[in-house]
């Protein structure tokens, strides 16, 4: 299979794909084309009174507390009118479950840490923020981490 981009400023952005049959390989390209190009660059959050449009890449973690959910950047942390399940369609692929109530951008890992008794923390660069991974999470999150260091 080929890949080409060709470049033009005087046309409109689309993909194109030309192949003799549908396959499950063309399938799960088309599928994941679809979920990047659905992904947002920023997230509407509140911060008091005011509507804040948050750059995805600066979210450290995001977790739920009682019925609310809260966004964490290095500095700052804010109120998300979304479910969790809905912020994490909505990030993109270098964030993942850290536990059933929270999730992590695995790109801004700095180190992780497990206890003999399996429950981990992860720690990130920039901030002083902590978070626990539970035991079902840790090998997932290790294992994004490995992956997106490869692709770097």
């Amino acid at each position: 299979m080929k890949i080409r981009v060709l470049i033009d400023p005087d046309r409109d952005e689309e993909v194109l794909i030309y192949a003799h049959s549908a396959s499950p390989q063309l399938r799960r390209l088309q599928e994941a084309i679809e979920k990047a190009l659905s992904h947002q660059d920023a997230i509407a959050v509140k911060k008091g009174a005011s509507e804040v449009f948050l750059d995805c890449f600066e979210i450290l973690f995001a977790e739920t507390s009682g019925d609310r959910l809260w966004v964490h950047t290095a500095t700052d942390v804010y109120q998300c009118p979304l479910r969790l399940y809905e912020l994490e369609e909505r990030l993109p692929r270098g964030f993942a479950r850290a536990s059933k109530s929270c999730l992590v951008n695995a790109s801004l890992i700095f180190a992780l840490f497990r206890s003999p008794s399996g429950v981990g923390e992860a720690r990130f660069s920039g901030s002083e923020k902590r978070v626990f991974i539970s035991r079902r999470y840790y090998k997932g999150i290790r294992d994004k981490i490995a992956e997106m260091r490869l692709e770097a």
